[in-house]
């Protein structure tokens, strides 16, 4: 057994030890086989040495970064969007976590999210309205992050966004309950009070141990547009960052897809067509959307949905010019949506 520094010489040995980051979460266990995911996630975390075997692959090789349990993911999830909650109620409480709290939280299910490709997939499956701002709140990270890998920021960046995205509804802690869980439409007064959420984030995560301002103005920003139709402030293009504007895209696409106490929520096939008429409308960033419209439909080929006519289909095939609209089989016949304008994918299914 050697302690050696995380770095990519020491892919393919196997670990000696469990490896926990500092705030006690285990990142890796002993007898898992090194492999390039795993030294970034140790680098993400600052492991500064781990234990390792002598010998270089004396065990099975790894298995590849797909092969993962859905119901341990599924687990892995719930645990997340319960301790989201505590710390957002901890807030309501008058008592304000550091922010380091809500990093141990969200970051181990972060590091399998940027490792397996799959997650995604299960997130929008496994829905119901139940606990909609915490599980929003945490989709939205989860998507941020993806956005940032997509797009190619860097690692420290991609980590931020996902923080960014967890925290960017922090606010609404703020806001009534009773506006908050409304079935129906708020009326105008009662829409103004929303919007104060954004401010309200921004003040929250800025009275924070450790405050972040770039943290900070994704959550009072996420609801501008490039259009300046958005608020608090109705700005515009440039006065926009990347980075909030990368959140307001997986805001978007996460409420879409989300159910609400008001509504079901829907394919992920359909918010990428939201996305994109929001984008052609000039208020989201078009390059942002086009490349996660291309990355997020081409993770449901193989898998099952529902069309608008209640037919059960599996998605066959992604087309390059309509990707909302691929090509299904249902039973033994196949269907190109794009020459079925009355059909939708509405719904994915397990």
């Amino acid at each position: 057994m050697a302690e050696v520094k995380p770095s990519h010489s020491i892919i393919g040995t196997t670990l000696a030890k469990d490896v926990y980051n500092e705030y006690g979460l285990l990142l890796l266990p002993a007898g898992a086989v090194l492999h390039p995911s795993d030294i970034r996630l140790l680098e993400a975390h600052h492991v500064q040495a781990v234990h390792v075997t002598s010998a270089p692959e004396a065990l099975r090789p790894p298995l590849p970064i797909l092969h993962w349990n859905e119901a341990e993911a599924a687990r892995e999830y719930i645990a997340a969007v319960k301790q989201t909650e505590h710390l957002f109620k901890q807030i309501a409480t008058g008592s304000v976590p550091p922010l380091h709290q809500f990093h141990s939280t969200f970051y181990p299910l972060l590091d399998q999210v940027l490792q397996r490709v799959g997650f995604l997939r299960f997130l929008y499956i496994k829905e119901s309205s139940e606990n909609y701002t915490y599980r929003h709140s945490l989709n939205v990270g989860i998507v941020a992050a993806l956005i940032g890998k997509i797009v190619g920021r860097p690692p420290d960046e991609i980590y931020r966004l996902g923080q960014a995205g967890l925290l960017h509804d922090v606010g609404k802690i703020m806001i009534p309950d009773e506006i908050l869980s409304k079935p129906s439409r708020l009326s105008d007064e009662e829409y103004e009070i929303m919007k104060r959420h954004t401010s309200y984030g921004y003040e929250l995560i800025l009275s924070m141990e450790d405050a972040d301002e770039w943290i900070a103005r994704c959550a009072l920003m996420h609801h501008e547009r490039l259009d300046g139709s958005g608020y608090p402030h109705g700005c515009q293009k440039e006065d926009i960052p990347l980075e909030c504007q990368i959140i307001s895209v997986a805001d978007v696409f996460d409420a879409v897809c989300t159910d609400r106490v008001y509504r079901r929520g829907t394919s992920p096939f359909h918010a990428a067509n939201v996305l994109w008429e929001l984008a052609c409308q000039g208020k989201l960033n078009p390059l942002v959307v086009s490349r996660f419209i291309q990355y997020i439909i081409l993770l449901y080929v193989g898998s099952q949905a529902l069309l608008s006519n209640g037919d059960r289909v599996e998605i066959i095939m992604v087309h390059t010019d309509e990707p909302m609209r691929p090509l299904v089989r249902r039973g033994d016949e196949f269907l190109d949506l794009r020459e079925h304008r009355t059909l939708t994918i509405t719904r994915m299914i397990s």
